[in-house]
């Protein structure tokens, strides 16, 4: 990522896209930057639906991944906008998901609002142990094989979470569905 996104400090989301489009534009003879600034196109579209989200405050890029950007805001939370709601077949926040503080809808946005996680001195034990608390929801773990410690952070109060939803999904569609009727039982 370059230095000069991931340095920003107190601009809205709108001018800290807008920044990272013209920053993707001056790159334009590199293949694929053209493409990802449309999709920042896309992100500002929606997001101006939403003043309140609009002005939001960003102090830096933390990352992206393949359906989600992520900032954090001034106030110290984290900021993730995805074009899909970012829990496979709507499964429920559980337990050993990020802790969301608001979540949403701009146009066609998602937007969630966490908590912060820490990822200093994590090794593959903690992602085990992750995967165990996944697997004992009755989810299937994806994404976090070998080194999924990208995929996982800590509170300040030392509780292991799930950062990426999208790495516990239902085992297959009968198993959501399976899920869904049981509430309704």
């Amino acid at each position: 990522m370059d230095n000069q996104i991931n340095s920003l400090h107190s601009k809205t989301i709108i001018e800290t896209l807008q920044d990272e489009k013209a920053n993707l534009l001056s790159r334009k003879n590199q293949l694929g930057y053209v493409n990802m600034a449309r999709d920042i196109d896309y992100y500002i579209k929606n997001i101006c639906k939403d003043t309140e989200l609009a002005e939001t405050k960003i102090n830096r890029k933390i990352g992206e991944g393949s359906s989600a950007i992520v900032y954090e805001t001034e106030d110290g939370d984290v900021l993730k906008l995805t074009r899909n709601n970012h829990f496979p077949l709507r499964r429920p926040h559980e337990d050993f998901d990020v802790p969301i503080k608001k979540q949403g809808k701009s146009g066609k946005v998602y937007y969630y609002f966490e908590e912060k996680l820490y990822q200093h001195n994590l090794n593959t034990g903690f992602v085990n142990q992750i995967k165990d608390m996944i697997a004992k929801k009755g989810y299937k773990t994806w994404d976090l094989g070998g080194y999924g410690i990208h995929q996982i952070g800590l509170s300040e109060s030392g509780q292991l979470y799930l950062l990426d939803p999208e790495c516990a999904r239902y085992k297959n569609i009968f198993h959501a569905c399976w899920q869904k009727l049981k509430k309704i039982i």
